[in-house]
């Protein structure tokens, strides 16, 4: 891994602007995804096979061809401050027992124990879904 020198600041802005622009194409495609799982069943998609259909495309394998579970969120992607949740992001339970998807920055979706199906509800809800706290991590996807 080297160090990449640049002549001019211009020249740097704009590969920081087109790095963030395919962060968040990948981000809005992973919401979309998550987005068409709205009103399944919870028996057919328990929340980590939410995340795992939404990023790899298979809700039973994932990250690295494990299985994932909700609590293993934890442990992979980068923390992102909830001020910089973007669609696509994983939100986990501090506790490892719940997760769900950022559909936008004002919801999240997630497989609701509750009312037994996929839905999208205002990130404000984010407490009640969470109610041991939460963390939002940006996972690399394979989809």
């Amino acid at each position: 891994m080297g160090i990449i020198i640049f002549k001019n600041m211009k020249t740097l802005v704009v590969l920081a602007l087109l790095v963030a622009v395919a962060l968040c194409q990948n981000g809005m495609k992973y919401a979309k995804r998550a987005e068409s799982l709205v009103g399944r069943s919870r028996g057919e998609y328990v929340c980590n096979q939410v995340n795992n259909w939404v990023l790899f495309g298979k809700k039973d394998t994932s990250y690295q061809g494990r299985y994932m579970l909700a609590d293993q969120y934890l442990n992979v992607g980068q923390r992102i401050p909830d001020a910089q949740r973007q669609p696509g992001d994983v939100i986990v339970g501090l506790n490892g027992a719940h997760c769900g998807m950022i559909a936008s920055d004002k919801s999240i979706i997630h497989s609701s124990s509750s009312k037994y199906r996929v839905v999208k509800v205002p990130f404000s809800q984010a407490q009640w879904v969470f109610p041991a706290g939460w963390h939002i991590k940006r996972v690399k996807g394979t989809v």
